[in-house]
Order: C-alpha cells, then structure tokens, then sequence
C-alpha cells in the first residue's frame, strides 16, 4: 500500500506547500485545498488518456454497422482459419480508424489505486491502536512530523478531517477538547450522502445514454438487416430504390404474396420464416456488462456512506469523492458537447453503450 501512498502524499503535500504561501499553512483550508488540487491533479493527468478513450469509443460506435457486416459475414464459418482472417479485419478496422478498444481501461486503471493510496495516507494520519501523539511522532509518506501534527490539527466547520463518525472518545478528547460525536456527525452524514447522491447521478447518466445508445444501435442494425433483405434502402419502413432504380415508396417488395420477388439469397430467412438470431458473443457480453452496471448504480452509490461508518472513512475521504465526483459530471458533459461537433453520429450509425462509458 505505500507503493500507492507515498506519490499520492507527495502531490498532497506539494499543494499544502504552495497553499501556505497565501493561507495559514496549519489551516483547515490549507489542507482541504491540498485535497481538492490532489483531485485536479490526478484528473489534469489522466485529462488526455481520458478524451482519448472518449474520442476512440465514438469511432467504434461509427464502425458500428461495419462491424455487424463482418460478424454476418463469418457467422457461418467457425474453423479456425476464419476466426483468424476475422481477428485481422476487425483488427484492419480499428487500425484505419485509429481506435483501440482497451483505451477504456486506463483511467479506471489509475484511479483506484489514487483512491487506495489517499485512504491509506489518511488513515495514517490518525492510525488505530495509536495515539495521537504517537501518529504526530512519526511520518506518513512523504509527510514529515510536523506536516503530521498540522493536518490533526486542522478543522473545517470547527470539526478536524481526520475525525470519523466511529472514533473513540478519548481520541477525539485528544484530538480537539470538546468535540463530541454529534459534532463529527452533523459534518460526516451530508458529506457522505452528498458524495452517494453524486456519485448516484454519475452512473445514473452514463445508464441513460447507454440505455438510449443501445435503442440507436438496434434501430440502425434493423434497418441494415431490412436494406440487405429488400435489395435496396429503407426510409420509415419503405424500400425507395432496388439496384439503383426508384420504386414505388406504396409497393412492399418484401410482400410474401409478390410472385415476382427474387428467389431469397443462401443464408437468408424465406417469407414467413424467423430470422436467425444474429446476437455475437461481444453482443451478450455487452448485454451482461449493462445489466451489472445497473446492478452497480443502485449499490455502488453506497460504498462511501458504509465506508463512513465501517471503514472509518475519515471526513478529508469525503471531500475527495464529492470533489472527485463533481470533476467527473462537468467533465462528462463537456467532452459530450465537444464529441457532438467534432464526431456527430447519423441515423445510420449505432451508438454502442461503449460510445458513452
């Protein structure tokens, strides 16, 4: 854990440095800034790997009905050859449109173990089965004795950020004379359910233009499979050119009655019959991912509330997750807004859940 704790204490404490030229470096807004600059950091940092992702996953989605015609083109040939020929076109693909499907995973990569170290470093501040004198005494990462003894001594709202709502009273008689679990209580709850609620309407947003990227993908795929069975394209339901001639928008050229239809194409469902399920492997892992994360929205928003109290998340903990939370539902949008003029989605294209992650 001190692989994660000290660069994340040395950011910390860079911040603090530079605060205590304009503020009271013993003071709660010195360290709470050095919280919320620790958070801009981390996200500046991963700002580029994090628009990249973005930008990569809107070009998958454009490959979209690319994608679904190289998987009907194989989905017959199962010996080991085709699956190779087709691992290297879908790899041709990403290649010519310069996207990389793994992007996704970096800054989900890099977060986590910022979040572990933060935790670690400021639970050390006040560590168990020491005292506080004991904590003051000693290092913490790249924290010295005395930056040690300032963040106990700091306080926002008159309660200290290393408190947490289950700490012992002696400690807190120890750590500010007079404090009371009230106290602790009255800042901790709303820091906490404010960082669920946010980190709630996060995922919450991501599921919905998931939810409504799958509903354009399906439109977009059902209309290329009613193209490829028609013979030529469809607008509102209607086939309006066959090989390159205007027909009849009135006339259904897919009418089971029509005598004159072209007899169907090796593969393709004849009149009456159900159409073969063209669902993919990555189709259900996609599906599976979807119903997981629905699960997840409705825990996950949780975990900073039970780790309030189980954890002994200290207040500094809150502080980070609502800041963090925040940079993410701005940052969001605006990549959003910039992704609609830089990379706008026709009717024609899908947008895979991917495109929105």
């Amino acid at each position: 854990m001190d692989l994660f704790a000290y660069p994340v204490s040395f950011v910390m404490k860079f911040w603090h440095w530079m605060l205590s030229f304009v503020v009271d470096p013993d003071s709660g807004i010195a360290w709470v800034g050095s919280v919320i600059l620790l958070v801009v950091t981390v996200r500046l940092i991963l700002l580029r790997s994090m628009w990249r992702q973005q930008y990569s996953m809107r070009k998958m989605a454009q490959l979209a009905p690319k994608m679904k015609e190289l998987q009907n083109k194989y989905k017959d040939r199962k010996a080991p050859e085709d699956r190779q020929e087709q691992a290297k076109e879908m790899q041709a693909l990403y290649s010519d449109a310069g996207v990389n499907p793994a992007a996704g995973c970096l800054p989900l990569l890099v977060q986590i173990p910022v979040f572990l170290g933060l935790y670690h470093v400021l639970l050390n501040f006040s560590p168990p089965g020491k005292t506080l004198e004991e904590a003051a005494a000693e290092g913490n990462g790249a924290f010295g004795p005395e930056q040690v003894a300032s963040f106990l001594n700091a306080e926002i709202f008159g309660v200290p950020l290393a408190s947490y709502i289950r700490m012992p009273q002696e400690v807190m008689d120890t750590l500010h004379p007079g404090l009371v679990r009230e106290d602790i209580l009255w800042l901790a709850v709303p820091l906490f359910v404010l960082a669920g609620v946010a980190t709630f309407i996060n995922m919450w947003n991501s599921f919905r233009r998931q939810k409504a990227a799958k509903a354009a993908e399906q439109k977009a795929l059902a209309e290329a499979e009613a193209e490829e069975r028609a013979g030529g394209p469809v607008v509102d339901g209607e086939v309006v050119e066959i090989d390159g001639e205007v027909v009849d928008a009135a006339s259904d050229p897919a009418d089971p009655g029509d005598t004159d239809r072209a007899p169907a194409r090796p593969g393709e469902p004849k009149p009456g019959e159900k159409a073969p399920d063209l669902g993919s492997m990555a189709e259900q892992m996609t599906e599976s991912m979807n119903q997981s994360m629905k699960i997840m929205m409705y825990l996950f928003p949780f975990f900073p509330i039970v780790g309030a109290y189980f954890f002994n998340f200290p207040i500094a903990i809150g502080l980070y997750w609502l800041t963090n939370n925040i940079w993410t539902a701005v940052q969001s949008h605006i990549f959003m807004e910039k992704l609609e003029k830089e990379l706008p989605m026709s009717s024609r294209e899908g947008l895979p859940p991917s495109a929105f992650m």
